[in-house]
């Protein structure tokens, strides 16, 4: 049996995200999000390479402003996007959504 893939990624990730996501790529949706990035599902994902500006709306209607560049993609299925300019405000917005998203995971595992 083959051995897994080694996990490569250097922040945690939060799946199933409620909150939604207003950028200049249209019909875009999060997947998952982390510190690091974020993936977004989208039926024509921008080449690998690009540039995009992105706001981020969470639960509690604060707004992350951030930017980012396309590091992979998936043709017919979205993009991963590294953030290349994050705010000290907006990375403690993220921070503080991405705990509370951990400790609901958390929580839901173990009911």
């Amino acid at each position: 049996m083959a051995n897994a893939p080694k996990e490569r990624r250097r922040s945690r990730r939060a799946e199933h995200v409620q909150g939604k996501l207003d950028c200049r790529l249209p019909a875009a949706r999060i997947r998952d999000i982390s510190l690091a990035g974020v993936y977004l599902l989208l039926p024509d994902p921008p080449p690998s390479g690009q540039d995009v500006k992105l706001q981020l709306s969470l639960r509690s209607g604060e707004q992350i402003d951030a930017q980012g560049v396309v590091r992979r993609l998936e043709l017919g299925r979205g993009a991963a996007v590294e953030f290349t300019e994050l705010s000290p405000a907006a990375r403690a917005l993220l921070v503080q959504f991405l705990s509370l998203q951990f400790s609901e995971t958390g929580k839901n595992e173990q009911n």
